[in-house]
């Protein structure tokens, strides 16, 4: 399952190996242009310094809710109220719609706003409905520190630790080993 808050948030790269890499992919204009793309949405690249920066702003306050639903915290006040202000940035409305090749109607929903207030209004709609009851115990952060990815646990009984079994699980589990293995001897 895609999300566009998730993506955005994991615009914050690490190396999950531990090497300390890091990547801020909001300044990446490729990043940036694909990432429009894949969720259909509309904004001028490049940007400017005061989207940059919003932007930026957005993801750590994001992110830093995200960290306190993880952690079954409740929000800061002051960190829900920005939430509700970036939503205002681009109302809402849905408009019905006939859609030929599917034979019927469809709903869509549109806005007066446009460019990069849209854009995060729509980012901010996506986290706001992944705070639903039926996706909270869903949002996970990976176990790996150097990692710290944002995925949805999609597993059935919600157990998952790792952004992936096969590249931070794996890598952990043989650190685990390692370290194991040094306090025997």
């Amino acid at each position: 399952m895609d999300w566009l808050c998730i993506d955005f948030l994991n615009s914050d790269w690490r190396d999950w190996r531990g090497s300390g890499r890091w990547e801020n992919r909001l300044e990446n204009q490729e990043w940036l242009s694909s990432f429009l793309q894949t969720y259909k949405l509309t904004a001028p690249l490049p940007m400017n310094e005061a989207y940059a920066a919003s932007l930026l702003q957005l993801r750590e306050r994001l992110r830093r809710m995200l960290e306190d639903v993880v952690r079954g915290d409740r929000f800061q006040e002051e960190d829900l109220a920005e939430l509700n202000k970036v939503l205002a940035l681009a109302p809402f409305h849905t408009q019905v719609l006939y859609v030929d090749e599917e034979g019927g109607y469809r709903q869509k929903q549109s806005s007066q706003a446009e460019g990069w207030p849209l854009v995060m209004a729509q980012i901010a709609a996506s986290f706001a409905e992944l705070l639903a009851p039926q996706h909270l115990e869903r949002i996970k952060i990976c176990d790996n520190e150097d990692c710290r990815w944002v995925f949805y646990d999609e597993s059935r009984n919600r157990v998952r630790r790792w952004c992936d079994d096969k590249m931070c699980g794996n890598l952990m589990k043989v650190r685990r080993f390692r370290e194991r293995k040094k306090e025997k001897g």
